[in-house]
């Protein structure tokens, strides 16, 4: 556990005070700049996960990185691109204010979506064009990515309401160009909720584009693990000893990006 003397909090309102969107941001003291994560939770487009959002952050912090986490909208009738927009100005405020050289997401379910969509999005989406939001790299834990036959129903609901071309256009695994950055991607094969052709249709996509990825498909495990360990853990189901090796191998990942 973190002493409090060991790191600094703070909130920072994106657009008005004491409104989403916002960033919590858990850096070192002496916080050099270099690289920080990103952390967005899931919850299907209509919450954010408190489970994928501190504990995460704090983890980060305990491997030597600055994290953030980012509280994005989720109100009913918040349809893309907002929660796009809102993720595309976190990223340019942690660059262009904030000064880091280097941002990685980490995002999860719905949240995996959203860290997907910048990624994806970023050269194609008018709306985001004025924003240096390109990550450098991205960590998906049991994402949300495609539309169709193996789709979330209710997080892309959520997104785009009734809009099938838009539900076309936010199925992520025909975004991917050669601009796209490189991920790392754990899902299991059990997830009854977002099915792992999730994370193997989107890697396909990235294969074909020669875009660089590591992909880990766990056996055992529900949908929205987490860090997989009793921190995070609401139910017996939830502590994974085996899955749980995710995170420190995406710490593993992050540091050979840099």
């Amino acid at each position: 556990m973190l002493l409090q003397e060991e790191r600094m909090n703070k909130r920072i309102y994106l657009q008005s005070e004491n409104n989403i969107p916002y960033i919590d941001l858990y850096l070192h003291e002496r916080a050099k700049k270099e690289s920080i994560v990103l952390v967005i939770p899931g919850g299907g487009y209509f919450f954010c996960n408190p489970r994928e959002g501190e504990d995460i952050a704090y983890n980060f912090l305990s491997r030597g990185f600055d994290a953030a986490v980012l509280q994005y909208s989720t109100n009913k009738g918040d349809l893309y691109p907002k929660q796009l927009i809102e993720t595309a100005k976190a990223i340019d405020y942690i660059k262009k204010t904030l000064g880091y050289e280097k941002v990685f997401l980490c995002g999860f379910s719905a949240g995996g979506h959203l860290a997907a969509s910048v990624a994806t999005l970023f050269n194609k989406e008018e709306r985001i064009k004025e924003y240096d939001c390109r990550p450098n790299g991205c960590v998906l834990s049991y994402p949300v990515l495609i539309s169709r036959r193996f789709e979330n129903k209710i997080t892309l609901d959520n997104l785009c309401g009734n809009d099938e071309a838009l539900r076309s256009w936010v199925s992520l695994e025909d975004r991917v160009d050669s601009q796209t950055p490189k991920f790392f991607i754990w899902h299991t094969f059990e997830d009854e909720k977002v099915p792992v052709e999730n994370s193997l249709i989107f890697a396909s996509a990235l294969r074909k584009n020669n875009i660089a990825f590591e992909l880990h498909i766990y056996e055992k495990g529900p949908h929205a693990l987490s860090l997989a360990t009793d921190i995070t853990a609401e139910r017996e189901e939830d502590v994974n000893n085996h899955a749980s090796s995710w995170f420190d191998l995406a710490c593993d990942w992050i540091k050979n990006c840099l």
